[in-house]
Formats: structure tokens, C-alpha cells, sequence
């Protein structure tokens, strides 16, 4: 009596611990406890409470599941949300079907063979609120008798912020031009400038004069840059005789509509037709941005006025730039002037003000 006491304990004890072990008693027709093989399940998204959750069950199965046999994916009930005919996929041969939120069910009508890899998805889950492992239980069924069966495991854990920061930079540079090493739109750099100064030198009647300048602009502005400039004043003498912005311009203010280069009518008593001076650009895109197009492909120079003291746009990109390249980087203005002969005699002077202005 003894010893028959102590196997009924014994016995009760292991049922107990397997219970403990698995949550579930095995049936007695399982063929092995975990005997699924080679079972992971990768999940697109281990953040905390994350939704649209993918997972992606693969394993190999050991014995045969019969005609109208089953898998079913468990999940604990932290992860949740099963909408079976819309979020389980089964691979081929397989219908979907689901019991609750936490249960895909995959029926094999034929059922399947020995040692078969399986892939079975499940979308649109919601991840636990907490950090923690998640056990997910694939089982293989006959009718409701388990055939074989493996626990795999995630882990959901909270997100690590990662950050940088990168310095802004913005380096913009005039360079002069020597007379007649470069053209501009086909125009001809027939003046030598430095970066702090742009003189016409003596004008002759009748002829146009270009000076030119190189400008440049490293940034690493995600929205690029706008390079303007503007006049103090028109070309002004110190008697207050005027070389007018172009073209023949009887108020300050010269064309804001590129076109070619016209000269001036040299009308008597019209001051303003005695002389102008204007600007073009080699900047290819400013159309494409919507600013004044000075290149109209056909190489003919497009020139506007300047202003008096409203900018105009000579030069921009919509990103970073090296400095260097063409259109980007890189930029040519000329100056053409131009007078007749009723021009006043004088000595003329203006300044000029650039600014750079980057977006980031």
C-alpha cells in the first residue's frame, strides 16, 4: 500500500509540472512535445503598444496532418486583434479561419505530409503595452487531438531614441573676372573686376560695356538658397546726372521682365534715355523656380534693372550645393552698360549688395 501511494503521488506531481510547463496537458495521441522544428516568428514592429503589427510564423512540421487537419497559432493575450478572414494568411492549401482575437487557424482539406515547411502570417496585431517576452504556441491538430506542437518567442521592448544634430553651413564667395576670359550668356566679360569692385571704366558712345562676377555657395541646406542683390542708388554722378537702369527708365526703376538688350533712344530732354545699365545671369534653372529667366536656351542674353533697392534674384538651388557646380553652386552676373551721346559727362558710382539667404 505503501509504495502504490507514493506512484499516485509521483504521478499527480508530473501532471501538475506539465501543466506548469505547457499550460496544457498533452493528448495522449501528441506524437512529441515540441517536435516542431526550425519555428521563429518575426515580427515587423517590437515596439510597446505598436499597431498594424506583422508576424510572420515559419517552422517544419514532423508528423503527417490528415485531411482536414489543422494549425493554429496561439498568441498570449497581450497581443491581440485576430481578424481572421482579413489577417491570417496561410500558405498554399490552406483556408484561413480564426477562434477570438488571439487564435489564427489555417484547415488543410487535404491535409498535409511529414517534414513540410509551413509560413503562416498574421497582420494587423497590437504589441503589449509593456515591455516583456511574448510566447506564441503552433499547434498541428487531427480533428481536436494535437499532433505536434513548439512555443516560440518574442520580445517586445520599448523604443530607443537616437538623435544627431548637424551644424548648418553656408560659405558664399564673389571672385572678379578678367576682361575677356569669359562670356556670360554669350556675352563677352570685356572689363576686369575683383571681388570688391565692378568699374566700367570709360564708357564709349554707343558700345556696350560688360563687367562680370563669379559667385559661390556651399550649404548644406535641405531647401537650398536664394542669392539677391540690389543698388543702393543708380549709377549716380556727383552732380546728380543718372546712368538709368534698363531700359530707359523714367522713374528709378528698370524692367522686372527679362528681354534682350535694347540700347538707349537718346531722346532729347528725356533723361532717363541717355543711358541704362542692366543684368544677366547665367543661372539656367531660375525659370524652373519661378524666378526672372535670364538663358532662353538660344543663347541671347536676357537682361532686367535693377531696382533701386529691391532685390533681385540672380542665382538659387533647392538643396545643398558644393560650390562648384554650374547651376547649383556656381554662378556668372554681368553687368552691360550703355550710353548715347546726351549722357552727362561725370564721374558715376553705385553700390552693390548681395545676400545669400539659405533654407533649412
Amino acid at each position: 500500500m505503501k509504495t502504490k501511494s507514493n506512484k499516485k503521488f509521483i504521478g499527480i506531481a508530473l501532471m501538475v509540472s506539465m501543466v506548469a510547463l505547457y499550460g496544457v496537458l498533452p493528448s495522449k495521441n501528441a506524437s512529441a512535445i515540441n517536435s516542431i522544428r526550425d519555428a521563429k516568428d518575426r515580427i515587423s514592429d517590437s515596439s510597446l503598444s505598436a499597431t498594424g503589427v506583422l508576424h510572420t510564423i515559419t517552422f517544419l512540421t514532423t508528423s503527417i496532418i490528415p485531411a482536414g487537419g489543422t494549425i493554429q497559432v496561439e498568441f498570449p493575450s497581450g497581443i491581440n486583434s485576430i481578424n481572421a478572414n482579413a489577417d491570417v494568411n496561410c500558405d498554399t492549401g490552406g483556408v484561413a479561419s480564426g477562434a477570438g482575437t488571439r487564435i489564427a487557424v489555417c484547415t488543410y482539406a487535404l491535409g498535409l505530409i511529414a517534414s513540410t515547411s509551413r509560413t503562416i502570417t498574421v497582420a494587423n496585431m497590437v504589441n503589449p503595452a509593456t515591455d516583456g517576452s511574448q510566447r506564441i504556441d503552433v499547434r498541428t491538430y487531427s480533428g481536436t487531438n494535437i499532433l505536434d506542437r513548439v512555443g516560440v518567442m518574442v520580445y517586445i521592448i520599448h523604443d530607443v531614441w537616437m538623435t544627431a544634430t548637424v551644424d548648418p553651413i553656408l560659405i558664399f564667395t564673389l571672385n572678379g573676372v578678367n576682361a575677356n576670359s569669359k562670356s556670360v550668356n554669350s556675352i563677352n566679360c570685356s572689363a576686369t573686376t575683383t571681388a570688391t569692385s565692378t568699374p566700367f571704366g570709360t564708357l564709349v558712345v554707343n558700345a556696350t560695356t560688360t563687367v562680370c562676377q563669379r559667385l559661390n555657395v556651399t550649404t548644406n541646406a535641405d531647401d537650398g538658397y536664394v542669392v539677391t542683390v540690389e543698388q543702393d542708388q543708380e549709377l549716380t554722378s556727383d552732380s546728380g546726372s543718372n546712368i538709368n537702369s534698363f531700359d530707359n527708365s523714367p522713374n528709378g526703376f528698370g524692367s522686372t521682365s527679362p528681354h534682350t538688350w535694347v540700347a538707349p533712344t537718346n531722346t532729347l530732354d528725356q533723361y532717363h534715355t541717355y543711358g541704362h545699365m542692366g543684368l544677366t545671369s547665367d543661372d539656367q534653372n531660375l525659370g524652373t523656380f519661378g524666378y526672372n529667366n535670364y538663358y532662353n536656351g538660344g543663347g541671347t542674353a536676357q537682361y532686367v534693372g535693377l531696382n533701386n533697392t529691391a532685390p533681385v534674384v540672380i542665382m538659387h538651388h533647392d538643396g545643398p550645393s558644393d560650390g562648384l557646380a554650374q547651376n547649383i553652386g556656381e554662378t556668372f552676373v554681368a553687368y552691360s552698360a550703355q550710353i548715347a551721346s546726351l549722357q552727362e559727362a561725370g564721374d558715376y558710382e553705385s553700390t552693390l549688395t548681395y545676400i545669400a539667404t539659405p533654407t533649412y
